[in-house]
């Protein structure tokens, strides 16, 4: 394991990637491998999204891209102390990652599917993730009883920034979630709340994910940066 993650590690900074010795350091102490499903292990050190979890031919979860979920988490600006909400927990290679990066605070994460979060939760235990706390629930409506958080990433196509999630950002926080255009266009976009109303929003990079049920497009996210508002309980472009 350690000469193929390293070698993914070495790939990924000769791209342009990987800029913070922090989440370098963390994938040193983890293997992709035991996050993928077994039929594609042996893929697992590509820079490629592979299947993580199938149930009776469905997809049930996917390793998103290393070179891609580097990008998003170095987008958090993490800190040591963060309290971090992961939204999709899948497998957990993200929340093993963040929850080593943030060696004094905490990372909730939350995952739908009982059986995909069995194999996440048998992940945590082998890598000690003591400070990673995994929830049975539906990540669209993110976790209230821990809010509010300084981060919050998603690696799951969501609609857009809805009210619960922004109510549970702090002031000065942020957000990173690939956001659903159509099934081939779920670009990621940084979410900064910078007041108890507006956002400030900018599309960081194309990309393709799974997308939460009842998705919807919305037309708002076809600029690419922009500030939102919430009014009357809806966010509208200012």
């Amino acid at each position: 394991m350690r000469n193929e993650m390293i070698d993914l590690i070495r790939y990924l900074k000769k791209l342009g990637y990987l800029k913070d010795p922090r989440i370098e350091a963390a994938m040193m102490e983890l293997d992709r491998a035991d996050f993928v499903s077994s039929e594609v292990r042996d893929r697992a050190y590509e820079d490629i999204a592979l299947l993580s979890f199938g149930s009776s031919g469905k997809v049930c979860s996917t390793s998103t891209q290393p070179s891609l979920l580097v990008t998003m988490i170095e987008e958090l600006g993490m800190r040591d102390e963060d309290r971090v909400l992961d939204l999709g927990t899948g497998t957990g290679f993200c929340a093993c990652i963040l929850g080593k990066m943030a060696k004094k605070g905490s990372v909730i994460t939350v995952e739908k599917d009982r059986e995909v979060a069995s194999v996440a939760s048998r992940n945590f235990e082998r890598y000690r993730m003591k400070n990673v706390r995994l929830v049975i629930g539906d990540g669209r409506y993110g976790y209230e009883s821990d809010a509010p958080y300084d981060k919050i990433i998603s690696t799951v196509a969501l609609s857009g920034m809805s009210e619960v999630l922004f109510s549970q950002m702090k002031i000065g926080g942020r957000c990173v979630s690939p956001i659903y255009r159509s099934y081939m266009d779920t670009p990621v976009f940084l979410f900064e709340r910078t007041d108890d109303t507006t956002l400030k929003v900018s599309e960081i990079t194309g990309a393709v994910f799974m997308v939460a049920e009842e998705s919807e497009p919305d037309p708002i996210y076809h600029n690419r940066e922009f500030s939102l508002r919430l009014t009357d309980g809806r966010f509208q472009i200012i």
